[in-house]
């Protein structure tokens, strides 16, 4: 597994959004960086009625846990591309991972609660990082390298992806145009999230 530790040069990336506030959740990926599929299984909890982590970015080849911490049953679906999978009517942990074997963005959802939306982004065994609550992640690169982006809030669609080119020595902010921040559970943005995920 990768470590910043094989690395030199690093830059901290901050992103934020048009009004200049943090933007978490970000996945940042960098294609020149290879890393191997971590033996471990990763997490995505069901709490209060939403996915925690809502981003969870994994390896190919890596596996998931879906347990519900809920004291009432979710029923966790995907549709997407890179991975459709269904885990019907269920609460606890006894239930079995899910293997994440194709690269791409797999947008979950709970067939109970339509307010329910997470993501989980599968990289293709190189290097995927997410922005903290201040926006920021630590990448082992220079400037000049370029970098992928991809957040549910891009303004254009929650399957787009954004290259930028690094320009900071240490540091660097970086605005995007994004969509206002979507609350965890009970989002006010009515059907939402359902819009988002017919795309």
């Amino acid at each position: 597994v990768f470590s910043m530790s094989q690395v030199t040069a690093s830059i901290t990336l901050t992103i934020v959004d048009q009004e200049n506030n943090p933007a978490s959740d970000v996945v940042v990926i960098s294609s020149g960086i290879e890393v191997e599929t971590p033996n471990i299984v990763d997490v995505m909890d069901q709490i209060d009625s939403s996915f925690v982590p809502r981003v969870l970015v994994v390896q190919k080849g890596q596996s998931v846990n879906f347990p519900n911490s809920d004291d009432f049953r979710h029923h966790v679906y995907s549709f997407s591309e890179a991975k459709a999978f269904e885990i019907q009517l269920y609460k606890g942990t006894d239930v079995p991972p899910v293997l994440f074997d194709k690269p791409g963005l797999v947008a979950l959802g709970c067939n109970i609660h339509d307010d329910m939306i997470g993501y989980i982004y599968v990289a293709d065994n190189v290097l995927a990082l997410k922005t903290d609550r201040n926006g920021q992640v630590q990448l082992p690169a220079q400037s000049g390298d370029s970098v992928t982006l991809w957040s549910e809030r891009l303004v254009s669609g929650v399957q787009a992806q954004k290259t930028v080119q690094l320009s900071g020595d240490v540091e660097q902010t970086l605005a995007l145009d994004l969509l206002p921040p979507i609350g965890n559970q009970h989002s006010t943005h009515s059907g939402f999230g359902r819009n988002k995920w017919s795309n």
